[in-house]
């Protein structure tokens, strides 16, 4: 479902609406934004709500603002047609974030720790296999309009949200068929007390000072990527998809294997690994930035080396995280401490996208000060300050590792 209404294809769907660098932030914002609302499933789970009935109800009431935002595209030049689509895409993450909030501790106590490695590279694996089905689906058919009907490309986006409408209806309907299991709660302490106790632990705030630092630094450049290809080489959305596309493959066939390296090595380790192979890329985007290439086959073949190397890291990060997350909690309280952990990610996350809209503004302005207006201008500074932020994040998680071992 996000695939559909998240990444790519929102970015070119709100380049219609007039959207600059801070809106492409605020959008690339969003969906962490929504894990804030963590901390309100976790309210509820120590009231008592089942979170199973959280994540069902949460699930399908937040599908239908995908709808509102394809509407808009009727009418895209109507005043303020920018903020409601930011507005109806918010209010999709913040109702869908109380699912995430329940799911989390739900399958804390469903799956066994030895197996919890293998289980959710398995569950990455297959939602990597959807989003591959989905891109590939996409690509095609904004392809066929681009060439067949290129004043109607507004609707094809926003045919995608119906899409990812209907498909996360589906998808929230799954969760009736798992069962429902009571998480363990300390009930003789309010909830705000235990909030209190979980951000006093020190070794949890370790953790979430890498972790935090971690998505602030992915999430500073993942959503400007695709802006990238589309304002430095004007690349067709359809190619970008298939780049796109190309990630979420090797991400499929790496995942397994970055699931069996944590459950022998744990999962500091492979985002320790990962985070080279994320530098790695950000320094061929600087060498490719700096090549004057027309599009065509040489960088579409260096745009998909890339993509391999964003795929493999990827991969390492998003399960590294997760992990890290599940293992390091304590299994009393673990809704309040896995609550706050996503909160305190997400916010570092959305703040870091939103960062990063303004930082590449700044960067273009004081590049095109300096030189010549160019359509470089601003890239490579802003690479290069998204290196140091990785480098920052992998050693604040060689100390959480230094310390954990102790």
């Amino acid at each position: 479902m996000d695939a559909l209404a998240t990444g790519p294809t929102l970015i070119a769907y709100a380049m219609f609406f007039g959207a600059g660098n801070l809106t492409f932030g605020i959008l690339g914002a969003i969906p962490y934004l929504g894990n804030l609302i963590h901390l309100f499933a976790a309210w509820l789970i120590e009231k008592g709500f089942s979170v199973r009935q959280i994540s069902i109800w949460a699930s399908f009431l937040s599908r239908p603002f995908y709808l509102l935002a394809a509407l808009l595209a009727f009418n895209p030049d109507m005043y303020g047609a920018l903020f409601w689509l930011v507005l109806f895409l918010s209010i999709t993450h913040l109702v869908g974030g109380m699912a995430g909030g329940a799911w989390l501790p739900w399958m804390k106590i469903l799956v066994p720790k030895r197996l919890m490695g293998r289980f959710f590279s398995y569950r990455f694996k297959y939602m990597m296999l959807a989003k591959i089905i989905c891109f590939l689906c996409a690509s095609f058919f904004l392809k066929y309009v681009h060439e067949n009907y290129p004043d109607k490309e507004i609707y094809a986006y926003a045919t995608l949200l119906v899409f990812a409408f209907i498909i996360g209806l589906y998808g929230a309907y799954t969760f009736i068929n798992v069962k429902d299991c009571k998480i363990p709660t300390k009930g003789d302490i309010s909830f705000l007390q235990k909030l209190r106790l979980t951000l006093c632990n020190k070794p949890f705030q370790h953790l979430l000072n890498a972790l935090s630092m971690l998505n602030f630094s992915q999430a500073f450049i993942t959503p400007f990527i695709t802006v990238f290809m589309l304002r430095r080489f004007d690349i067709q959305m359809s190619i970008i998809l298939v780049l796109t596309l190309v990630l979420q493959i090797v991400y499929m066939m790496t995942i397994k294997t970055w699931g069996k390296i944590a459950d022998r090595q744990g999962p500091v380790s492979i985002l320790l690994l990962s985070i080279p192979l994320f530098i790695l890329s950000l320094i061929g985007l600087i060498l490719l930035n700096q090549l004057n290439l027309s599009v065509g086959y040489i960088l579409y073949f260096l745009l998909t080396i890339l993509h391999v190397l964003l795929g493999i890291a990827t991969a390492g990060l998003t399960l590294g995280i997760n992990n890290t997350s599940l293992l390091f909690v304590p299994e009393k309280m673990s809704a309040i401490y896995l609550s706050v952990n996503s909160a305190v990610k997400s916010f570092a996350g959305a703040f870091g996208s939103i960062i990063a809209g303004i930082s590449l503004t700044l960067c273009t302005t004081v590049e095109n000060s300096l030189l010549s207006n160019s359509v470089k201008s601003g890239w490579t500074s802003f690479y290069m300050i998204a290196i140091l932020l990785c480098i920052l994040a992998g050693i604040l998680l060689k100390q959480l590792q230094m310390k954990h071992s102790h």
